[in-house]
């Protein structure tokens, strides 16, 4: 394989590796915010609807309003490509 062809595979190896990290917060997060639902008699919509928004707020204090729109928009767009 040459040079290149390596760089390229540990490329797309780390992007994968990240995912992967990322997918298991993702689903740690999603479990406790279901646990915590329950234990509180909270319906899960709810929760995770107070969480969206709330995630969309800190993005908008952090990155500004047209990055957290941004966002929000791309998030609806692959909504709605399903």
């Amino acid at each position: 394989m040459s040079t290149q062809g390596n760089v390229v595979h540990l490329k797309n190896f780390k992007e994968a590796s990240r995912q992967a990290v990322l997918d298991d917060i993702s689903a740690q997060a999603f479990m406790f915010l279901r646990e915590e639902a329950q234990n509180n008699d909270v319906p899960m919509k709810a929760v995770l609807l107070e969480h969206l928004l709330g995630l969309a707020l800190v993005i908008k204090a952090v990155e500004g309003a047209d990055e957290s729109a941004r966002i929000l928009h791309n998030i609806a767009e692959q909504i709605n490509a399903q």
